[in-house]
């Protein structure tokens, strides 16, 4: 499969990574460079090991689903 076709066959920039040395997805754009900083000055004194980019991305995200999941349980006792 071609990496720089989208969904719909037209051509487009290839799919973007979640690493550090590359562009993250657009469905993860909130996640900026300042936050990745943030994240990782909050949680690595934490861990027994250092945490990198991926780590802190992997961080935001589950607190991100754990907050969409309370914000869903409240609405539904409404």
């Amino acid at each position: 499969m071609e990496t720089s076709a989208n969904i719909a066959g037209l051509q487009g920039a290839p799919e973007p990574s979640v690493s550090r040395d590359g562009p993250r997805p657009l469905s993860m754009d909130w996640i900026t460079d300042d936050l990745l900083r943030a994240t990782l000055a909050a949680w690595s004194p934490r861990y027994e090991q250092p945490l990198d980019a991926d780590d802190a991305v992997e961080i935001l995200m589950n607190v991100k689903r754990f907050s969409e999941a309370l914000l869903g349980s409240r609405k539904d006792e409404t």
